[in-house]
């Protein structure tokens, strides 16, 4: 019988664990050391019950989020803008899902590309785009070539409004975005009311400008080495960052929705499953170019998930392979580490899914 209760308190999704009268720690199952270790305290409830014999039973989860009813402001939807198209170029299926699902909730008829040359080809193809959402690192073709390839196209196409989406924060992305003839910089993750606010204001100001305007020059379009085109972002000294942040999982959730936001966990985690999948035979193979694109993909959409540390430990490893001449050992020892860390984010991540979907069913 205590091996069966010990199996049932291993598999549940609430934070369990058994203290002694010494407050010593005797058992904690799997979720608990997940919760105290991945989420900040004031964002956990605790219910402790003590024992005959002096100690407690201590049972945790993360506290329900209330979602406003009022999150999406119709008044300010894209029906109002005169917006009919979109495109979202983002290598990562989730990151497309959820731009998608903001958007929709607007009135935007959508269109998905997974990297930039599937771009090109939709304009070539005659799709009408009003906008497009151009993530600016996806492997093969980035979003600024790309953007300057569109901005060589002839007709009115080349003057496609574009807002470039990145999870670099410095300035010099916001610079050299513009310098390849991007029209706004958003960095990830996305916030709804930010990215309506500058399409909304894109598109006023480009109806306004009219369709005959001319085009702005643009530098013409060639591949140059990523360290020569942006330079390196900082590296940060070490992970001090919570695994999991619970801000950017409340906000994701209000701007995409309960059903939403949970599709898109759903899609990142089984996404990036696989990711991990192709770094560690990457890494056994010594296949570099590969462990750097997936590193890249997935500093990206862990961010926008708020895996904070994963995506802090990704940033760390893209920046060394943005060195002429990197460190290659340095480089596969922090390639191993997010391979290692990732599935305890992912275990995180998926624990304040079921504790939110529980406090919500609790809550009348």
């Amino acid at each position: 019988m205590e091996h069966q209760i010990i199996n049932a308190l291993a598999q549940t999704q609430a934070g369990i664990a058994l203290f002694d009268a010494d407050e010593r720690i005797v058992y904690a199952n799997p979720a608990w050391e997940q919760l105290i270790t991945g989420v900040a305290e004031e964002d956990l409830i605790f219910n402790e019950t003590e024992l005959a014999d002096g100690g407690m039973i201590s049972i945790c989860f993360v506290k329900p989020q209330h979602v406003p009813l009022d999150k999406i402001n119709l008044s300010n939807s894209a029906n109002d803008a005169k917006i009919g198209t979109v495109i979202i170029a983002d290598d990562s299926e989730s990151n497309r899902m959820v731009a998608r699902r903001i958007l929709q909730a607007e009135g935007y008829s959508i269109v998905e590309a997974s990297n930039g040359q599937s771009v090109l080809n939709m304009l070539r193809r005659g799709v009408n785009a009003d906008l497009i959402l151009m993530d600016v690192e996806m492997p093969d073709m980035d979003g600024l070539h790309t953007t300057r390839r569109i901005r060589h196209m002839p007709g009115p196409v080349s003057q496609t409004p574009i807002i470039a989406l990145s999870a670099h924060q410095s300035r010099d992305w916001n610079v050299i975005a513009r310098q390849s003839g991007v029209d706004e910089f958003i960095n990830k993750p996305i916030q709804r009311e930010k990215l309506i606010e500058t399409m909304q204001d894109l598109i006023a100001r480009t109806s306004g400008a009219g369709k005959n305007a001319k085009p702005t020059s643009s530098p013409p379009p060639h591949l140059r080495s990523k360290s020569a085109r942006l330079g390196r972002p900082s590296r940060p000294e070490s992970l001090t960052s919570p695994v999991l942040d619970i801000r950017v999982l409340e906000q994701l959730y209000n701007d995409a929705g309960e059903e939403g936001a949970r599709c898109g966990i759903d899609i990142f985690i089984n996404e990036t499953e696989s990711r991990l999948v192709k770094i560690d035979k990457a890494l056994s193979e010594d296949d570099l170019k590969t462990v750097r694109n997936e590193v890249h993909a997935l500093k990206s959409t862990s961010g926008t998930f708020g895996l904070r540390q994963l995506s802090e430990l990704c940033e760390t490893t893209q920046s060394i392979f943005e060195d002429a001449e990197f460190d290659e050992d340095r480089v596969l020892a922090l390639s191993r580490q997010v391979v290692q860390l990732a599935p305890t984010a992912l275990t995180a991540l998926n624990l304040y899914r079921r504790s939110r979907h529980i406090g919500s069913n609790n809550t009348i």
